[in-house]
């Protein structure tokens, strides 16, 4: 969201850089990682990440002066790409009515849009009371939880869909080497099992295709508007956030990368 700006949308309107910013886990941030967070004007950071998960890898955000809002998507024993007993297995499943011996990124996917829609629509918010200052959002490993709210995001800016898949599917060019060791390495301490390859490489346009269009198939007036406004997004947040992170088309801008 915050490379280079996206094509206008909404009349002369383009989206703005500078203010939004999805990432990884932050659990390893560098004495330079640090001074670029203050460079960048951050002021918030939203750790969409549940219980277990941030209690082995807390963010590493001393010396910053930034607000941290604890903002899990999923509930701790539900995250389906974790390990769970016969006992959480058995009580995921009566309350999702999901098989979550299916750890494939499309059940997760499913999961998430259909069960934690209203946990969807907190981060939206979130974001939209906070983006004026500066904040960055993340879960593990940055394109998921993050990457399914980022689409909501530019969606409700009026970004067209083929800039959203293109925006989403940025994540895999970073998900390789020396970072895809970490995140897989974090994945495995934080007691994250199943396809580990998939679950930590694999971020196919397709997929976000998929539940985009899903949500626009249900509700077919304004689509994720409609659908986080369902799940308790509060009504003013779209206005806010095009408020905030839409600029004119022909207003040049520094951008922040």
């Amino acid at each position: 969201m915050t490379s280079e700006d996206l094509p206008p949308r909404r009349g002369e309107s383009r989206v703005g850089t500078g203010k939004v910013y999805r990432s990884d886990g932050l659990a390893q941030l560098t004495d330079r990682s640090r001074v670029d967070i203050r460079a960048l004007g951050i002021r918030t950071v939203v750790d969409l990440r549940d219980v277990g998960e941030r209690s082995k890898l807390p963010d590493a955000l001393e010396g910053l002066e930034v607000e941290h809002i604890e903002l899990p998507i999923f509930d701790d024993h539900f995250f389906p790409a974790k390990q769970l007993s016969r006992e959480e297995m058995a009580k995921a499943a009566e309350a999702t009515g999901m098989d979550l011996s299916d750890r494939s990124l499309s059940k997760i996917y499913d999961l998430m849009i259909g069960h934690f829609g209203p946990r969807l629509a907190m981060a939206v918010d979130v974001v939209a009371q906070r983006c004026e200052g500066g904040v960055v959002f993340h879960c593990s490993a940055g394109k998921d939880r993050t990457g399914v709210v980022a689409a909501f995001i530019l969606t409700l800016l009026g970004v067209g869909r083929h800039e959203i898949l293109e925006e989403y599917a940025i994540t895999s060019q970073y998900l390789s080497g020396g970072f895809l060791e970490n995140i897989i390495r974090n994945f495995s301490d934080a007691g994250i099992s199943g396809n580990l390859a998939e679950t930590a490489t694999a971020a196919p346009p397709e997929l976000m295709a998929n539940i985009l269009d899903s949500i626009d198939a249900q509700y077919a007036k304004n689509g994720v508007e409609s659908y986080l406004l369902e799940h308790g997004m509060d009504p003013a947040s779209p206005d806010r956030l095009r408020g905030q992170l839409l600029t004119p088309a022909d207003r040049e801008e520094t951008v922040r990368d």
